[in-house]
């Protein structure tokens, strides 16, 4: 596997983002014709892969840029692969990395990926733009059934406890394989990204976080990236003058085979997380505890609360690698590490 050297993450999105705008009302509702001819570019089948099983997870993206969409994060956790497809699987694009939104709460992911996809101008609508009763335009994957139009209205706006921003409810049918997708208004603006079926008894209470929230991204992972590299520095992690961390030079990044073999677990195990690992987007880190436990995190909180639960279960929790760079030094005791994000697993 070549693993290329990924950029900051703020440096990553915000120039993708610069062509974006919250964009107002414009004069004329487009057909549903109209619309789906506009929009359906840009929205993509997503697959995901988890370790051996031939079979993906499917969901949906939408391209908010050439080379990067938003989906729900719930359709690419623990991937050690993912793919973008559309014209029935006949086009397929790999995906690079993936970005979480720093605030846990929101299931919102950034996907990256090195191909350019078609260049269709994402324009983004402000959610205080976004009325009760106005039509909306679901277009997905539901089933995995690529493309599919659905229509219905804003049926609420409902604010989540420590959020600024609402959810929006929507009676336009969703069903699995839809999360990811976008919810349009009738002048073909992206509304919401949706994430969620409400009621398995009714196909008409689906919900979408509001599309303002791609708008916020750079400024939030520029200060997860922040409290990221004071994280690494209070934990002893040595980094350059850039806030890199300084490579061991045991093995590149991308050498799965290399990672310690833990004794008494299973080796596809850890090959799993590791490659769940090298998906993420800076922030990341990979560590292995004494007591058989392994995995990935990418924020600064979680690498506190994993140093915490390493200390009261007094064992020790070693970083392999961080960022780009391998940092793990057989011979002696490398980095104390915390994490508990991306899932320290007990196999």
């Amino acid at each position: 596997m070549t693993i290329k050297t990924l950029r900051p993450l703020a440096a990553l999105i915000a120039p993708a983002l610069i062509g974006l705008s919250l964009a107002p009302n414009v004069a004329a509702a487009m057909t549903p014709q109209d619309l789906f001819a506009k929009l359906s570019p840009t929205i993509w089948v997503v697959r995901a892969q988890h370790g051996d099983n031939p079979i993906f997870a499917m969901g949906s993206a939408v391209a908010i840029a050439p080379r990067l969409l938003v989906t729900a994060c719930h359709v690419v956790n623990g991937a050690t692969g993912v793919t973008i497809a559309r014209d029935s699987g006949k086009r397929v694009v790999k995906i690079d990395t993936i970005t979480p939104d720093p605030v846990h709460s929101r299931d919102l992911c950034l996907l990256t990926t090195d191909t350019a996809l078609p260049a269709v101008p994402a324009v983004i609508a402000p959610i205080d733009s976004v009325k009760v009763g106005e039509k909306v335009y679901a277009i997905g994957s539901p089933l995995g059934l690529e493309l599919t139009l659905t229509d219905g209205l804003v049926s609420a706006l409902r604010v989540a406890a420590n959020e600024t921003l609402p959810d929006i409810q929507t009676s336009a049918p969703i069903a699995p394989g839809s999360s990811g997708g976008g919810l349009f208004d009738e002048d073909g603006r992206l509304v919401g990204v949706t994430v969620a079926i409400a009621s398995k008894e009714t196909d008409n209470l689906a919900f979408a976080y509001p599309a303002q929230w791609v708008m916020e991204l750079p400024a939030r992972v520029e200060t997860a990236r922040h409290n990221w590299v004071a994280a690494l520095a209070a934990n002893g992690v040595a980094t350059d003058a850039n806030g890199e961390p300084v490579g061991s030079g045991y093995a590149p990044i991308g050498n799965i085979a290399a990672v310690p073999t833990i004794i008494n677990t299973a080796p596809a195990g850890v090959t799993d997380a590791y490659k769940q690992f090298l998906l993420l987007n800076k922030p990341r880190a990979f560590l292995l505890t004494s007591d058989g436990r392994w995995g990935s995190v990418s924020d600064a909180g979680s690498l506190d609360a994993l140093l915490k639960d390493c200390t009261t279960r007094k064992v020790q929790c070693r970083l392999y690698a961080v960022d780009n760079t391998v940092v793990w030094r057989p011979d002696t005791p490398a980095p104390i590490a915390t994490s508990a994000q991306a899932a320290v697993a007990k196999p």
